[in-house]
């Protein structure tokens, strides 16, 4: 047998970066939004990662592997049969039982063997020299059989071929599923060939006619189409002479052609990716335009709801029994009482009873302002699920199924109790910088006229009258004015929050606006290679 060079490669060594590159970008792109067409763009980044992983990535990286030739087709094509026809033995089974074919078996002549391509770990390998050097002829399972696991085998034995040869039959070739594997394979530019398999002499010419026929319907009448007559008796084994056609064209395949087809398949491939890649480009703008509709509605509802109640909201502050503990506090015999009496506030007894309640007005300030910031936070909340589900479908009831209520809640509750405690540690550093501070840090230390100020912030009188008492009475106004500002900041920062929670699913790089410019920028890198 003559024996030709083992082909080289001549495509640019950066062609391999460009591909791992664009390969690692697609696979990172995430489509989580419901709009129109999302299914599509989904299924287009599972073939390109289909195409990239078993196809183009593997033939540029192993670039002195055969060119493979894939023998596919429906359950009873015959496929096995003419596979044993074309290598002149009888190497896979053929028979009867359905599926015969589990497990792909690769035949490929003996010197090929060092530079088998990634095809060769998912299949049965066999050397033998009936195979061309250059080639690889592999048996696929049926594309429609019984069992998932090799209908995936047999579309992922496609994927990675750079020649297939369809096998079909008069009684099976107008089924659906052989030519939705025709058209995708066209599509990318692979090179095909067809064969009509056991055909009978009566009806030889019609069959023929009509697949021609179809053929031109959909536009893949250059299809080289090759007709196998129905063995005498219908013997399993076919006499090699009678696929001598198609065994004629594969040997000019491997004698002149394997390098140019795998050339070709791998410049469709490459076509189609870069179709694919701006249509998936597409579809990112739309996921990012309907992601930014949707933030837009969640940070309308929010602004309009924490609008309510106006500047002077914290009156809504529920401090009924915080004001009857200060009343208490400063009456007549209250711990808070004779705070101008220097010798009885100097007392350790008097000591005590301030501490004691001023750590209880302490608790039940922390309270109501808590309370506050959940009650805000939980109405914008409903305000942004209301909003989001005035549609019955799309991005907006999508998002607002996104969060579970007990987890909102709990988080809701921290944030308030989280920003109500930076509130308080605010107003201990406005309180101190007030003139005459250290007099009142005597009388009721910095716990005490924080836990002061904080509740003239909520609009107490008696707490106000106590800091006028134990600092300077001027500047208590500008102190509570300062404490009522950083109040209103922890009410924005829980209401941002809750906004920020409801939008985090939409929160993903893939939804960032100008996120498909990373797919545009591979596509033209492929284009600029290819």
């Amino acid at each position: 047998m003559s024996m030709r060079p083992i082909k080289t490669w001549s495509y640019p060594g950066n062609l391999l970066d460009a591909l791992v590159d664009t390969r690692r970008v697609v696979a990172g792109v995430q489509l989580p939004l419901p709009v129109a067409g999302v299914e599509d763009a989904r299924a287009t980044i599972q073939r390109m990662l289909d195409q990239l992983d078993h196809h183009l990535i593997p033939r540029v990286r192993e670039e002195a592997s055969p060119a493979i030739v894939v023998v596919a087709g429906s359950t009873g094509a015959g496929k096995s049969t003419v596979v044993n026809a074309l290598v002149g033995e009888q190497l896979t089974p053929s028979g009867v039982l359905r599926p015969t074919t589990r497990v792909p078996h690769l035949f490929h002549h003996p010197l090929d063997t060092p530079v088998l391509s990634d095809v060769a770990k998912r299949a049965k390998v066999i050397a033998t020299e009936a195979v061309p050097r250059g080639l690889a002829l592999v048996d696929s399972p049926d594309l429609d059989s019984i069992s998932g696991e090799n209908r995936e085998i047999a579309h992922l034995m496609m994927e990675a071929a750079d020649l297939w040869i369809f096998v079909t039959t008069a009684a099976r070739y107008g089924d659906a599923v052989p030519w939705e594997a025709l058209r995708a394979g066209a599509d990318r530019g692979a090179s095909i060939a067809v064969v009509l398999n056991r055909v009978t002499v009566d009806v030889a010419a019609q069959v023929r006619r009509e697949l021609v026929d179809r053929l031109a319907e959909e536009h893949l009448e250059t299809l080289p189409l090759f007709v196998i007559p129905e063995a005498p008796n219908r013997q399993s084994i076919v006499p090699r002479d009678v696929v001598g056609g198609l065994g004629r064209w594969l040997d000019s395949v491997a004698a002149a052609s394997a390098t140019t087809i795998v050339e070709r398949t791998l410049h469709g491939a490459a076509e189609s990716l870069k179709e694919w890649l701006e249509t998936l480009a597409e579809a990112m703008d739309d996921q990012s335009a309907a992601a930014k509709d949707v933030r837009g509605e969640v940070r309308r509802a929010a602004a309009q709801v924490s609008h309510e109640g106006g500047e002077r909201w914290w009156e809504t502050i529920a401090t009924g029994a915080l004001t009857a503990r200060w009343q208490q506090a400063t009456a007549d015999g209250g711990a808070l009482f004779k705070l101008r009496n220097s010798m009885w506030v100097r007392r350790g007894h008097a000591r005590e009873q301030r501490d004691e309640v001023l750590h209880a007005i302490y608790r039940d300030l922390l309270e109501a302002v808590e309370s506050r910031l959940v009650f805000a936070a939980s109405s914008v909340a409903e305000a942004m699920e209301d909003a989001l589900r005035r549609a019955d479908t799309g991005v907006g009831p999508w998002l607002a199924e996104r969060r579970d209520p007990r987890d909102a809640r709990q988080a809701r509750e921290r944030q308030a109790a989280d920003a109500s405690r930076r509130w308080v540690h605010r107003c201990q550093e406005i309180v101190l910088e007030l003139p005459g501070v250290d007099n009142g840090i005597q009388v009721i230390g910095e716990p005490g006229l924080t836990t002061a100020l904080a509740s003239a912030a909520l609009g107490i009188e008696e707490a106000r009258t106590v800091l006028m008492i134990l600092t300077s009475p001027q500047a208590v106004g500008a102190a509570v004015d300062a404490a009522r500002e950083e109040l209103d900041g922890a009410r924005r920062h829980c209401v941002n929050r809750e906004s920020l929670d409801m939008m985090r699913p939409t929160d993903i790089p893939s939804l960032m606006p100008d996120s498909s410019a990373k797919i545009r920028l591979r596509r033209a890198e492929l284009r600029g290679l290819l």
